[in-house]
């Protein structure tokens, strides 16, 4: 349904729990799903009626034209439990708990694998910040040996040298494209000091960053 669809977008973008009115008049909640911090799928409450009884007659009036035996909506709408406002989002808040469990702890596995990938994304768009194992084991809901080994058995390297050769890569980039200072350069590639960045920049290139802007400039 089209409500569903929106219910998905919404909690796609916010990640976290959404309660909302169906079409049909029905009270619906949805939550997000993570394995190793990627977006694998959703955990949808039951169906709910806020109201009364009568609520009933709205639901079946909504919804004839999708049946073609009357009886059988009837029989199948008053089927649904009517709980006030406070009990529907009680039992919401007891599903979104019960779905973070099941996130935090990856018992939901992504058809591919994909930890290691997601994680070279992350790296490669946020280069220019601090970024720690720590950080990339929150962010990911994994374990220091999960992440590490992952991202080891997929790229052959670690987390630490794909980082620093990524910084590396872009600030030789930097250095023949940009009229900027190398102190300026270190920071916009995420190193904290510039010292630190002229060495293992040597060390890569067999140059200083000057020497090397001079020779491709």
């Amino acid at each position: 349904m089209d409500c569903d669809y929106k219910a998905m977008e919404h909690v796609k973008e916010s990640g976290e729990l959404y309660i909302y009115k169906c079409h049909f008049g029905l009270n619906e909640a949805i939550m997000p799903l993570y394995s190793y911090g990627v977006l694998t799928g959703y955990l949808m409450m039951v169906q709910a009626v806020i109201g009364t009884y009568r609520n009933y007659s709205e639901i079946i009036e909504k919804s004839k034209e999708y049946f073609d035996y009357q009886e059988k909506l009837k029989k199948y709408v008053t089927k649904i439990a009517i709980l006030n406002e406070d009990q529907v989002y009680s039992f919401a808040n007891i599903c979104d708990i019960y779905a973070k469990y099941i996130s935090l702890t990856n018992r939901v596995q992504a058809k591919h694998d994909n930890l290691a990938q997601e994680v070279k994304k992350y790296i490669i768009s946020n280069y220019n910040k601090e970024i720690t194992i720590e950080q990339l084991c929150a962010y990911f809901f994994c374990s220091r040996s999960t992440l590490l080994n992952h991202f080891k058995s997929n790229y052959n390297t670690t987390i630490h040298k794909f980082l620093l050769d990524y910084r590396l890569e872009i600030a030789s980039e930097l250095l023949i494209n940009e009229k900027i200072s190398v102190k300026e350069i270190s920071y916009k590639c995420g190193f904290e000091d510039p010292n630190y960045f002229c060495k293992v920049f040597r060390k890569k290139y067999n140059k200083s960053p000057i020497e090397f802007k001079n020779e491709r400039t």
